[in-house]
């Protein structure tokens, strides 16, 4: 018997009954094939397979309802399939598994990150596999659904969930560059700082930067971004779960990898954890070079340490640091306009509470500026030929990685106790 010729009677009745359920969610969904993915890495139970990259390719099918993209026929309001294609290539260059059924599992869950998705059937190819007989191919299929992906999000490792003894740090990041940026962000802040969860809070200079995108992007308005330092004895999967219910309640969508958005909240450090987890991984994989964090993080803290490094000579290192436009050091309580910003040119050399007198485009006519007071992100697009920028580099941060001081190791494990979910809707005034 072979899996392509079984019958459903073949089977046990529970996976029977899972079959048919999932058959059923999936009527009057449509699919999206892609066949024939092919990437290297290294995965494999024998030693000799640890050593050099195998060739595997994946065939995928994924379900879900396509109608509004097919009567707005905007890339926005469908499953960008490219993007699912460089997500399976990046699961199985990334990090080793020993069975296929865990590499296939990966990639799954990575494509059921996009919350349109209802399925995804992934076939994984092994066509050079170690055995002892002539064979032409070992491949594994399986189907995951919403519902083991949101199983799986509640899984986490107990390092992840256990809450500690005593208050510590965490660094957030904030992002917006759609609606009302400004508005947006300081609403957060005051989340942040009237919820009683947190016993302190700080926060940074609010920096105006240019859009990181992927080549041949289309190009998008500037981001606002800050950093806030928490205080709090919550864990960090609380932490990451305050992160999405704040992207949520300021409209947060998700149609592709790296879209515009209303509000971006990253959890990039948490004093004490380290991890490892593809849904929180701390420190954040590419906070170490990315200049709309490190430059506000230095500003706040300039002791401040990520990976071994201080993060004011990581802000100095990073690729998009000419990105940063404008500085502003009072931005929580003043109206902003570009006399009161500190230029790109002096960042380095000026400390958060100094700001000069003009800046760098104090010039700009009234009809660049947006609807509250900054120049428009169209006065900061370069005026010669617009080519997006690029700043994440794998190569790159693997260097900074080898060259900074490896965190200790922290034993993970997959009990995850029961951990109190904060109310994040209990509002509390404090008063200064």
């Amino acid at each position: 018997m072979t899996l392509h010729n079984a019958s459903n009677s073949d089977f046990p009745q529970e996976i029977r009954g899972r079959q048919v359920d999932v058959l059923d969610s999936l009527d009057g969904l449509d699919s999206i094939t892609l066949r024939g993915i092919f990437a290297r890495g290294i995965h494999g139970v024998l030693e000799s397979e640890h050593h050099a990259p195998q060739d595997f390719s994946v065939d995928l099918t994924l379900w879900f309802d396509s109608r509004r993209a097919a009567s707005s026929d905007d890339v926005a309001d469908t499953v960008d399939y490219s993007v699912v294609a460089e997500k399976i290539v990046a699961v199985i260059e990334g990090k080793s598994a020993a069975l296929i059924e865990r590499l296939a599992t990966h990639i799954a869950l990575s494509v059921l990150e996009d919350s349109r998705i209802a399925a995804v059937q992934v076939t994984l190819h092994k066509p050079h596999a170690c055995l002892n007989v002539q064979f032409e191919d070992v491949a594994i299929r399986i189907l995951r659904t919403r519902s083991d992906f949101e199983a799986h999000q509640a899984d986490f490792p107990v390092n992840l969930t256990q809450r500690p003894d005593q208050i510590r740090p965490a660094v957030l990041a904030l992002g917006a560059n759609l609606g009302n940026p400004l508005a947006t962000l300081r609403e957060v802040v005051a989340a942040l700082q009237s919820a009683p969860e947190f016993e302190r809070v700080e926060v940074s200079p609010l920096a105006r930067t240019r859009p990181v995108l992927q080549p041949g992007a289309a190009p998008q308005p500037d981001y606002y971004n800050a950093v806030v330092r928490v205080w709090s004895r919550l864990s960090a999967v609380e932490l990451l779960k305050l992160a999405h219910h704040l992207e949520d309640s300021h409209g947060r969508e998700r149609p592709y990898h790296w879209a515009a958005r209303t509000l971006d909240v990253d959890v990039i450090d948490v004093e004490g954890v380290v991890s490892a987890d593809s849904r929180l991984v701390l420190p954040h994989p590419r906070a170490a070079t990315r200049a709309f964090v490190l430059v506000p993080w230095s500003q706040l803290d300039p002791q401040a340490t990520l990976e071994g490094r201080t993060v004011a000579k990581l802000a100095a290192w990073a690729q998009d640091v000419d990105g940063i436009v404008n500085l502003w050091a009072d931005w929580l309580e003043t109206n902003l306009d570009t006399e009161s910003a500190k230029p790109a040119s002096n960042l380095s050399a000026a400390g958060s509470s100094g700001t000069p007198e003009v800046s760098p485009r104090s010039d700009s006519p009234v009809r660049d500026r947006d609807s509250f007071g900054l120049p428009s992100w169209q006065a900061a697009l370069p005026q010669t030929e617009a080519r997006p920028r690029v700043v994440d580099n794998d190569t790159e941060i693997d260097i900074i990685r080898q060259q900074s001081v490896a965190p200790a190791a922290s034993s993970l494990s997959s009990a995850s106790p029961a951990v109190p979910v904060p109310e994040w809707k209990r509002v509390r005034r404090r008063r200064h």
